[in-house]
């Protein structure tokens, strides 16, 4: 009976050793808290690398730009409401700012001062 008892604890243990693992290599992804400024840069050139070879020209520079916009917005609250924006129709923000740059340096160039 004691042979027994310690074979139905293998079994037992082997299930709880192999659901223990699958939860931490599930858990093993890399998070944007994960990525340093040290391998940022490294991050943007590959970016920029990926981007080429799909025919879009971004410059390393450019997409080490967009991560850290990235990573701000990821660190914001979220938007209280978000907004459908139609095929080449341009977005606007709650204060009725234009969103696009061609729009705002217009309205700027309006402003007095």
């Amino acid at each position: 009976m004691n042979a027994e008892f310690n074979v139905w604890l293998l079994i037992v243990g082997l299930v709880v050793g192999a659901g223990l693992v699958w939860l931490v290599v599930m858990d093993s992804r890399r998070r944007e808290a994960d990525v340093d400024a040290t391998e940022r840069p490294r991050e943007a050139a590959w970016l920029s690398a990926v981007m080429t070879e799909d025919g879009y020209e971004v410059s390393p520079d450019a997409a080490e730009r967009m991560l850290e916009l990235h990573r701000a917005y990821l660190e914001a609250p979220p938007p209280d409401e978000v907004e459908t924006i139609e095929a080449g129709e341009p977005a606007r923000v709650e204060d009725g700012e234009p969103a696009t740059t061609e729009e705002r340096r217009l309205e700027k160039a309006d402003r007095p001062g």
